[in-house]
């Protein structure tokens, strides 16, 4: 693909200094996630599925590993699927541009509650008010690239790998309380492939860990896809805020 241009493009780290800390930024790195957010500016739907483990601290075991695997269907700018199985129970989100239904198949139960216009600003409420994570939501933003680079960390393109039997531009960077490495695709789209975070500032260090695959682009899914019907016998619960949505 652009191994030619990349190659043309050169290798550039600029070194920044800000209140005595030297900050790398390569910007072939920022040119390969730049592409990524065009992709995701562009794109009118999407699907995907994203496997994702993360650390749980255990007083005695130490970090214990968990995991979750996602599907998730988002036609923009105001429809997203996911459904979700793993250590945190099979379960599903719609969201129809009104309202997030939430809906847990191994209880029977379900819960709604009133949304933004968007699937970003949807995304984010939920997240602040209710703790609920989206797998691969930070490359949806419009501001992903530009809310990396103002934390004054690095950021250092590798070279190129192989990840889940694809070709990969292989990331890394750091700020003041995390390391990340991002794996894109090296094809047209430079759609996210493997993300990798340890978060540095917590003692025991834990790790979050996401796998994309089986990208679908631009397919025109019908509207009634993003809309819950109440299973029978299903029992209404409310949804609870976090306890801190400070």
């Amino acid at each position: 693909m652009g191994k030619k241009f990349l190659f043309l493009m050169g290798f550039v780290i600029m070194t920044i200094t800000t209140n005595g800390q030297t900050q790398r930024i390569d910007s072939t790195a920022v040119f390969l996630l730049h592409r990524t957010g065009e992709t995701f500016q562009d794109i009118k739907s999407c699907s995907f599925t994203a496997i994702t483990t993360y650390d749980v601290a255990n007083e005695s075991l130490g970090l214990i590993k968990h995991a979750i695997n996602d599907k998730v269907a988002i036609k923009f700018p105001d429809k997203m699927k996911v459904t979700s199985s793993g250590d945190k129970g099979n379960r599903a989100l719609w969201y129809n541009g009104k309202k997030l239904n939430y809906y847990s198949f191994d209880n029977n139960t379900y819960g709604f509650t009133a949304a933004p216009g968007s699937v970003i600003e949807t995304i984010d409420e939920a997240s602040k008010k209710f703790g609920i994570e989206f797998p691969g939501a930070d490359f949806f933003y419009p501001s992903f690239l530009q809310d990396l680079l103002s934390e004054q960390g690095n950021l250092v393109f590798l070279g190129e790998t192989i990840v889940d039997g694809r070709d990969c531009f292989h990331i890394a960077g750091n700020d003041k309380t995390k390391s990340f490495q991002f794996w894109i695709a090296s094809d047209d789209l430079f759609l996210p492939v493997k993300l990798v975070i340890i978060y540095t500032s917590d003692k025991d260090k834990p790790q979050y860990e996401a796998l994309y695959k089986d990208w679908t682009i631009n397919t025109d899914y019908p509207d009634s896809m993003f809309e819950f019907t109440t299973p029978p016998k299903a029992t209404k619960v409310k949804l609870a805020p976090r306890e801190n949505t400070k």
